[in-house]
């Protein structure tokens, strides 16, 4: 039995970058925040506070 080599390899299947496309950029609306919603917000301060004593619970559950 004789068998047949080439040197011939089979194509690859290529991957490109999808189009750019230039000039699309909308404009966004900005949203305008109620002081009812301010009111009820937190400062990032406060925020990070009770996330450090939240995981601080966790990892110290006697305390």
């Amino acid at each position: 039995m004789v068998r047949e080599y080439t040197d011939e390899e089979p194509e690859t299947p290529s991957v490109s970058e999808p189009a750019a496309e230039f000039g699309t950029v909308t404009k966004r609306r900005m949203r305008v925040i109620t002081d009812e919603e301010i009111a009820r917000c937190m400062t990032l301060e406060e925020s990070e506070r009770l996330i450090t004593e939240k995981i601080y619970r966790f990892y110290h559950p006697e305390a």
